[in-house]
C-alpha cells in the first residue's frame, strides 16, 4: 500500500514488466481486491436480511448513504485499506515491540516485574494503569512506525494555513512517521 503511494510510477511499470517479484505483488492485490469485495457483498447480504437493524460495522454509513454514499466500486478500496490497517500494521507492531524488548534486557526485566505483580484475575482495566508497559508500547508505536512512508493528504479547496505558511486548495501535501518520530524538540533522545 505505502509503495504504491510514494511510488506511482513503479506500480505502473511493474504491471508490464516480466520480472516474477512484480507479478507476485500483483497477484496479491487482485487476491486483496477479491477478499474485500467478497467482504463487502457478504455485508451487503447482511444487510438485506435485516434492514431495519443490521450489525454496525465500518461500512455502514457507506452503504446507509443514500445519494451521497459511495458505489460499491469506491467501497472495495476503503475495505482493502481497513483489511492491510487491521492485520499488516498489529503484526509488524507487535513484531518490532517484542524484538525491541527482547534486545534490550533491562527494558525486558523491569516489563516482566512490572506485569507479574498483576493479580491473578486481572481487567483491562488493570493492564491499562501499567505505567512502564504503556510507554514501551508508546515507545514501540513511535520507534517501530508501521506506517512510516508517506501519508499523502489533498487540502481542501479554499486552502489551508499550517504553521504560519499559506497552502493552496487542491495540493498534495504528505508527511511520514519516520522523521517526525524521531524529532528531538518533539522526543527528547530520540533514538534511545
Amino acid at each position: 500500500m505505502a509503495v504504491r503511494v510514494t511510488f506511482p510510477t513503479l506500480i505502473a511499470y511493474s504491471a508490464i514488466l516480466p520480472i516474477p517479484l512484480f507479478k507476485r505483488v500483483q497477484e496479491a492485490g487482485r487476491r486483496m481486491a477479491q477478499y474485500a469485495h467478497q467482504a463487502i457483498k457478504n455485508y451487503q447480504s447482511v444487510i438485506q436480511k435485516n434492514p431495519e437493524n443490521p450489525k454496525q460495522t465500518l461500512f455502514t454509513k457507506m452503504f446507509n448513504g443514500g445519494p451521497e454514499g459511495l458505489q460499491l466500486q469506491e467501497i472495495i478500496p476503503e475495505a482493502g485499506g481497513y483489511i492491510v490497517a487491521g492485520s499488516d500494521t498489529t503484526a509488524i507492531t507487535l513484531t518490532y515491540l517484542v524484538w525491541a524488548v527482547c534486545r534490550k534486557p533491562f527494558i525486558r526485566d523491569k516489563l516482566v516485574a512490572e506485569v507479574s505483580a498483576l493479580p491473578p484475575h486481572f481487567t483491562q482495566d488493570s493492564v491499562r494503569d501499567l505505567p512502564y508497559l504503556n510507554q514501551v508500547i508508546q515507545e514501540a508505536l513511535r520507534i517501530h512506525s508501521a506506517v512510516p512512508s508517506a501519508l499523502p493528504r489533498a487540502v481542501p479547496p479554499e486552502g489551508a494555513s499550517l504553521a504560519g505558511y499559506r497552502i493552496p486548495g487542491g495540493v498534495t501535501v504528505s508527511t511520514q512517521a519516520y522523521t517526525l518520530h524521531r524529532d528531538p524538540d518533539a522526543f527528547p533522545n530520540p533514538h534511545v
